[in-house]
Formats: C-alpha cells, sequence, structure tokens
C-alpha cells in the first residue's frame, strides 16, 4: 500500500518546510510590478500562412483578427508534443511566441513543410521585445504605443509585444512605474507554483499534449492537423496514462531526475520529478510526473523508505 498524507502539509510541516517571506523581486511580483524579458519568436508570412498553419497546429488559426492570440502546440504525426506557446496575428504575419532555445527548431520543422506553399517561415527573435508582466499593478499599466497588448497565462498577468526597437523606452516606462526586473530563481518558482510546464523540462517529444496540461492549447473543433488523428481516438477512447502534477516535499527539497518506483512492481514509476524549487509560500515544492492511479494527497517513497518523500498535489499549488 503506498503511503498516503493530505495535500496541505500541516502546520508542523509548514514550520519546518516553508521559505523565507517573499523580498526584492519576489514580493513585487506577488505584491506589485515586476518584469521579464521572454524572447523568442517565429514569424509566418505569405498569403497561405493561415492556411499553412491550420494543417500545423492544435490551435484554429481562422479568424485570428490583429491583435489577438491563442495558445497553440505542434505535434508529431503520433501526437507528441514539439513545441507549444502563444500564436498572435499580425496585419501581415502570424507569430510563434515560444522559448527563444525552442525558436531554431520550430523555424526548421516547420520551413520543411512551407516549402511547397506560398508561406515563409523565419526566427524574427531579434525583431521583437517580449516582457512578461507580473503582479496585480500590471493590469493598470498602460500599454506602451506600438506594441501589443497579451493576455496573463499561468503565472504572467499579462504580457506586451512590441518592437525591438522600443526595448529601451519600454523598460524605462516600467522602471519608471516601480516595477522590478524579475530574477531567474524567482521567475522560476512562480513557474512551477503556477504549475506551467516548460518545454524541455517538463514537456518534451516523448509527451502527449494532454499529459502535461495544454488543454486550452486544442481546438476541439477544427479539422485536420498533424497528430489530430492520435488527439482524438484519446479523448474518444481512452486516457493518458501518466499527467502532469505538483509535489509537495515534506522531508526537504528533491532533485529533478528523481524517480518514484512502485512497491510492488519495482520496474514500474509511479512518479518522478522534472522541476524542483524552495517556494517562499509553499516551501519545497515541484512539477512531475505521476501515473494515472496516483491520486491527489498520495505519497510517494524512495527505494527502502517508508516515510513520504513526496506528496502529490493538484495545480496550480494553493
Amino acid at each position: 500500500m503506498r503511503p498516503r498524507c493530505g495535500c496541505v502539509p500541516s502546520s508542523s510541516t509548514t514550520r519546518s518546510s516553508a521559505g523565507a517571506p517573499p523580498s526584492g523581486d519576489d514580493a513585487a511580483a506577488r505584491e506589485g510590478l515586476a518584469h521579464r524579458e521572454r524572447p523568442g519568436v517565429v514569424a509566418v508570412e505569405g498569403e497561405d500562412r493561415a492556411a499553412f498553419l491550420q494543417g500545423q497546429l492544435t490551435q484554429d488559426v481562422r479568424g485570428l483578427a490583429p491583435g489577438q492570440s491563442r495558445a497553440a502546440a505542434g505535434l508529431t504525426p503520433r501526437g507528441k508534443l514539439l513545441y507549444f506557446g502563444r500564436l498572435v496575428a499580425e496585419a501581415d504575419r502570424l507569430l510563434l511566441l515560444v522559448p527563444a532555445e525552442a525558436a531554431p527548431g520550430v523555424v526548421a520543422h516547420l520551413a520543411k513543410y512551407a516549402a511547397f506553399q506560398k508561406a515563409a517561415v523565419r526566427d524574427a527573435t531579434a525583431d521583437y521585445l517580449r516582457v512578461a508582466l507580473y503582479g496585480p499593478r500590471a493590469e493598470p499599466f498602460p500599454t506602451p504605443a506600438g506594441a501589443t497588448r497579451l493576455p496573463g497565462e499561468w503565472e504572467l498577468a499579462g504580457e506586451i509585444l512590441a518592437p525591438s526597437a522600443a526595448r529601451e523606452a519600454i523598460l524605462a516606462s516600467l522602471s519608471a512605474a516601480g516595477s522590478a526586473a524579475l530574477s531567474e530563481p524567482a521567475a522560476e518558482v512562480l513557474r512551477v507554483e503556477a504549475g506551467r510546464p516548460r518545454l524541455s523540462t517538463d514537456a518534451t517529444e516523448a509527451n502527449l499534449a494532454d499529459e502535461v496540461g495544454l488543454e486550452a492549447a486544442i481546438s476541439s473543433t477544427k479539422g485536420c492537423y498533424v497528430g489530430q488523428e492520435i488527439v482524438a481516438r484519446m479523448r474518444t477512447y481512452g486516457r493518458v496514462n501518466r499527467r502532469l502534477a505538483g509535489f509537495r516535499f515534506p522531508a526537504g527539497p528533491v532533485p529533478a531526475g528523481t524517480a518514484f518506483p512502485d512497491p510492488e512492481k519495482p520496474q514500474r514509476e509511479l512518479g518522478r520529478v522534472t522541476s524542483s524549487v524552495v517556494s517562499p509560500r509553499f516551501g519545497p515544492i515541484g512539477l512531475g510526473f505521476v501515473f494515472r492511479d496516483v491520486a491527489d494527497g498520495d505519497g510517494l517513497a524512495l527505494p527502502g523508505d517508508s516515510a513520504p518523500a513526496a506528496v502529490v498535489c493538484g495545480l496550480p499549488f494553493s
């Protein structure tokens, strides 16, 4: 029998594992206004751009007006994840906002299929400024002239997309508004708390989109796209074997890559950690995958231990 314990730790666990109160840029992101640049833009241009991406992306591209955005993903023919991010429409192009390190691979992949259509794909990261906004004071921050304001998602209160020539002016206006530049460690904690998977860390080509909580990126009404048959079959006849979940680590941080084997079938994993941080709000926490029969509240132990090293929780953390 797997050890079980509640998703919310007891008061004694809270006192021993919770981090320090928020301070600096972390406090600004939670209580005021903070920002962080997020480079990574792929441009798809040409008169067939919408029709081309309609057959490539999980999201419906039709009817997307300039300035509007939708979550989207690209899949392999077997329904496995290649990339995911935001699809944004401009008057003369469509943009895929993805992590900067993923942009070259996305360009190379799409360019193979665009060769016989009136569509061109290029890495446009250098042409744009992407700034993620955090905190309750992000909403009243005015959208700079010539920029597009994108809605919030997961831990982000919003995002500004603008020509790269406006970078200095926009960052100066954020500074004048009292915004703090968010550090990578603080941003990573907020990401994990919100349960947002990171491409190549929590979501890889080994995963189905539904395993990592990307339901919003998949249209249930559009026609054919690469990988659709697998997605439709899974949603109609089956269910995923694993899912992205949160972990609380009651005895202290557990590093990414740690696996929790089934004590009754050691060759089978009950769960695996993919991201691990120490949160000022929740103490040591992480993201990872659990087998479909593992429920929120279940405790997962390391080999040879009886006490749970991780307790499975729903996302986002609360």
